[in-house]
């Protein structure tokens, strides 16, 4: 715990420096006000009036774009301080995932929160505001600024709450599965490198095709098998033609409110999985591979195909910069167009302060820099992901690289805004806090453990394995459920179901008011 103190000192202390001279009694412009209202006492001069002191913002997450002086994070945030050096200073705390959960928690307690920082693993913004933590944006930032989102970005229940803004955005439609091909592994296996696998049956037997003509050396497909949380965003990119997937949600079907891990679908791909293995066509280091080593093997020209996220893209350009490589869609057992629901709003992102004595140069920071189009134009410059603003994603001229052309049509080919149980009834929530994730950490093994158990031994049963696991997921949403409404609030299964959900369009308005809930 003396680490995780130790972490926010600079910024306890900022605090503490901060509060004090407000205590005195300082107007806006962070003059002495000895008259209460901001006016100079009769008889005083210039040299009277305490000259004005730098406002120090402090930030603090986790995000990797605060990581490093070239992030683009950090990048907009020292352009904002050059431009209003001597009067705002903006100081950025970034940490790892468990360093930061730990530390956060720890300002929480003590009340000595940053000016403007994430929400925590585990809590969404419904609870920082409750818990009275977090102050609204509206007051200190303009309607063209909110306005500058793509529809959906503020919904009542997720990010706002009594018509009051909390946070934003952060980026934009954010795809969890994507098919990456090596086209000069395909071209030297005698395969199209323009004409990547649309069915399963294409897939394997493409892969199998790089691994005979690879000698040993090169492989059809790779995945990241010592990072299992991961591996659950395979199934569902495999499966989404067949089965509504949601990306936040792996494993859980909307429109029946239960887990389909043991669905035919979900299944029918681990059996693909496993057939690929006995034509010995996935990469055997693949079982404890970490993502920065399937990076290499892929872009070095010894895997074929990688199934993975929309973050991927810039990593193999990061690590493998003269990889050949192509994007599609994850190909599906019919070869249908596979569609993948997300919510724009978002639970979780970056919240003002209740308790900063700086809202308003806080809120410049948010509007000028941290949530400007400058920061969104670099990450899409950066190659990480799509933003939150329509009018920038569309801007060719931002393109990193020719890969992002398919990039960016992929996402808006098969991304939908999909139902938020939120939106029903926002307890919901609590039940989703009290299992951890929709995934249910609790339960193990994880289900990216379990598969990797199916793959490695060949005598499990996977019809018997995966009726158990669901059995216990739907068991553990039965239980949370039933403890949240033991705590006085009232939620139901039935909160989590949305029969009328097409994952193929977008979920509206219209929608919700059809369920009659």
């Amino acid at each position: 715990m003396k680490t995780v103190y130790r972490i926010f000192i600079p910024i306890i202390v900022v605090l503490l420096i901060v509060s004090g001279c407000s205590s005195e009694g300082r107007n806006g412009n962070g003059t002495k006000n000895d008259s209460g209202n901001g006016q100079k006492l009769e008889g005083s001069n210039d040299s009277d009036v305490e000259k004005k002191k730098e406002v120090v913002i402090t930030v603090a997450g986790f995000d990797d774009f605060w990581k490093g002086e070239d992030s683009p994070g950090m990048v907009i945030t020292n352009q904002f301080n050059e431009k209003y050096k001597g009067e705002i200073k903006v100081e950025v705390r970034y940490m790892p995932p468990s360093e930061y959960n730990t530390a956060i928690q720890a300002a929480i307690a003590s009340n000595d929160l940053p000016d403007i920082f994430l929400t925590p693993q585990g809590m969404d913004i419904r609870q920082i505001v409750t818990n009275g933590w977090a102050a609204p944006l509206d007051d200190v930032v303009s309607d063209e600024w909110k306005l500058q989102f793509m529809a959906g970005s503020f919904q009542e229940g997720i990010n706002m709450f009594d018509s009051k803004i909390y946070t934003w955005p952060l980026r934009g439609l954010n795809h969890r599965s994507i098919l990456y091909y090596n086209k000069k592994v395909m071209r030297d296996a005698g395969l199209d490198p323009e004409q990547p696998p649309k069915t399963w049956d294409e897939l394997r037997e493409m892969a199998k095709i790089i691994t005979e003509k690879g000698d040993g050396k090169t492989f059809g497909l790779v995945f990241a098998g010592g990072r299992p949380i991961e591996l659950d965003q395979m199934i569902l990119g495999l499966t989404a033609s067949q089965v509504p997937t949601h990306g936040n949600l792996p494993g859980f079907d909307l429109t029946t409110g239960s887990y389909l891990y043991d669905s035919p679908a979900w299944m029918g791909a681990i059996e693909l999985l496993r057939n690929m293995k006995k034509d010995g066509s996935i990469i055997p280091a693949s079982y404890s591979m970490n993502p920065a080593e399937t990076n290499v093997f892929f872009g070095e020209n010894l895997a074929g195909f990688l199934i993975d996220p929309r973050h991927r893209m810039w990593q193999i350009k990061r690590d493998a910069p003269d990889a050949e490589f192509g994007l599609a869609p994850v190909p599906q057992q019919d070869g249908e167009m596979p569609y993948y629901g997300q919510n724009i709003a978002n639970v979780a992102g970056y919240v003002l302060s209740a308790t900063s004595k700086n809202k308003e140069e806080a809120g410049k920071y948010i509007e000028e820099a941290f949530g400007s189009k400058e920061f969104f134009k670099s990450t899409i410059q950066s190659g990480a992901s799509l933003s939150p603003i329509d009018e920038l994603n569309a801007d060719k001229s931002l393109y990193p690289y020719p890969e992002y052309t398919v990039f960016y049509d992929i996402h808006v080919n098969t991304m939908r805004e999909a139902p938020n149980y939120v939106n029903v009834n926002p307890d919901t929530a609590l039940v989703i806090g009290e299992l951890g994730h929709i995934r249910q950490p609790k339960i193990k093994p994880s289900f990216g453990e379990l598969l990797m158990n199916l793959l490695v031994d060949d005598k499990m049963d996977v019809a018997a394995a995966m009726k158990d696991y669901n059995s216990k997921m739907n068991a553990g949403m039965k239980a949370a459920i039933e403890k949240v409404n033991a705590s006085g609030k009232k939620v139901s299964l039935d909160d989590f179901i949305f029969p009328n959900w097409d994952p193929s369009k977008d979920y509206t308005e219209s929608d919700y008011e059809a369920l009659n809930k």
